[in-house]
């Protein structure tokens, strides 16, 4: 455990930074978190001044580090005042916008950054302000800095590749299979870092299926579906397969344990984001019985965040949306009549039935709810319409400006309920501040089917940008248009 105790003045953040950061180097973190540190250690110890303490009044704070195989943690220790319950509560600036202040944006930030955040009272000895980062402890170039066994892959035989589930000791060598199919170059990290799979596939959040070689018994292929919040659509990816094993339709064989696994869990459907660099994934999707539902422009980062990657694509990576069904159930839409041929000829390739809503004067006295998000690795922000409302666009406006000027967010993703009620007067506002339309997403959100629109904040070539399939170009022939429309 490293300690050091200051003086209560923000004179001394240039003293407290050098410390977190020479200490998180001696705990061998990545690069790409010292800079956060960094910014959170600043953040952190101006809330402790601001709320421990009267103006000028003189004390001191003790800063504890410690780390161990998972977490990298800071721990700011006063004696100044007690500790407010306030603070512990999940702050939000667009759900509370109406207490939004300054304070709520810097522990915003906060939080954006780090993976647990604790107040914690001791008594007579003070009060704990405590701040957890996840450090995975060996990531894939680690483990094989000193490997010199061969890169390439040789197959045995056909027959000894096994298709099984995800096993804990599966997570290294598909680890090692990532790195040696794809470099540095993955854009998820949580690939490179075995213990994240292992922990991702425990809580259902990833379910992985693998191609085992029971000769060499390392993985040589890895396909899975992501399933943050355990919601009712799953996401396919994370998927490779060893250069020498490519031509086997192990990726077909995989899909196909992945498709049971979905229709066991009862999910309402698969969705799928394959790159528009090239065809060949959206081949693959469309092969799968997968349709297009529209895309997501600029998702991929440019840079690659890594920790050894130091490589930049042309621009940032766009990616298509498809979708497979797996269930049926009665559904109403509201599909506001500026997209509704398009938004039908997606339904009706689809094959997935609705009903058409009566509009209705929306009810006046209903707030509403929207929620916010961003992902600071992928560097794109999210807004969901969560309860349709009268105050929505208010707060949908308020999320864009902290995602674009705060954030400083290149993409946002703005999804609109389509089951709910007409919302089309929202949808002309949105539009007005150069939300276009981007597809839709079955069952997305709670089940529920959504709208999606997008903000760039920056530009993207589309000339550069590879369709496949008539279905797939008529859609994003109709959205290269309605950006045109909104953005002119």
């Amino acid at each position: 455990m490293n300690t050091l105790q200051i003086p209560n003045k923000v004179e001394m953040l240039q003293v407290l930074q050098s410390f977190v950061v020479e200490s998180a180097k001696v705990y061998n973190l990545p690069d790409n978190l010292l800079e956060k540190l960094k910014l959170i250690s600043e953040e952190a110890f101006l809330q402790v001044i601001k709320n421990s303490f009267s103006p000028n009044e003189e004390s001191s704070v003790k800063i504890n580090i410690q780390a161990d195989d998972f977490y990298f943690q800071l721990s700011f220790f006063d004696k100044g005042l007690p500790y407010d319950e306030s603070l512990a509560r999940e702050y939000h600036p667009v759900t509370d916008i109406d207490s939004f202040d300054a304070e709520g944006m810097e522990l915003f930030l906060i939080r954006q950054y780090v993976d647990n955040v604790e107040w914690i009272n001791h008594g007579h000895d003070g009060k704990e302000f405590r701040l957890s980062f996840e450090i995975p402890h060996r990531d894939i170039i680690t483990i094989l800095k000193n490997d010199t066994e061969q890169s390439e892959e040789k197959i045995s035989s056909p027959d000894d590749v096994e298709i099984r589930e995800f096993r804990e000791s599966d997570a290294i060598k598909i680890a090692r299979t990532i790195y040696r199919a794809y470099g540095y170059t993955y854009p998820n990290e949580d690939m490179y870092y075995p213990e994240k799979i292992v922990k991702l596939n425990a809580s259902g959040e990833l379910i992985s299926v693998v191609c085992f070689d029971k000769k060499t018994e390392e993985v040589v292929g890895h396909y899975a579906l992501e399933r943050p919040g355990l919601g009712a659509v799953a996401e396919s990816g994370q998927a490779v397969v060893a250069p020498g094993y490519r031509g086997l339709n192990l990726m077909g064989k995989m899909r196909d344990i992945l498709e049971s696994k979905a229709e066991l869990l009862k999910l309402e459907g698969i969705m799928s984001q394959p790159v528009t660099s090239h065809i060949y994934s959206q081949k693959v999707n469309t092969s799968f019985g997968s349709h297009p539902c529209g895309i997501s422009f600029g998702l991929v980062p440019q840079k690659l965040s890594f920790k050894q990657i130091n490589q930049s694509l042309s621009q940032r990576e766009s990616c298509m949306l498809y979708f497979k069904p797996f269930k049926q159930r009665n559904k109403t839409l509201f599909i506001p009549e500026r997209h509704l041929e398009i938004i039908k000829k997606i339904y009706q390739e689809l094959q997935i039935p609705f009903l058409e809503g009566v509009f209705a004067v929306p009810d006046r006295n209903e707030p509403g709810q929207v929620l916010s998000g961003y992902a600071a690795g992928w560097g794109f922000g999210e807004i969901v319409v969560k309860k349709p409302g009268s105050k929505n666009f208010t707060e949908v406006k308020r999320a864009l400006y902290d995602l674009l000027f705060t954030l400083k967010a290149d993409v946002i993703f703005l999804y609109v309920p389509l089951e709910e009620r007409d919302l089309s007067e929202l949808i002309e506002l949105v539009e007005k501040e150069k939300f276009f339309f981007c597809g839709i997403v079955p069952s997305y959100l709670d089940g529920k089917d959504v709208i999606k629109f997008e903000y760039l904040n920056g530009s993207i070539d589309t000339s550069k940008i590879e369709i496949y399939g008539e279905e797939a170009k008529q859609i994003f022939s109709y959205i290269l248009n309605e950006k045109e429309r909104v953005l002119s």
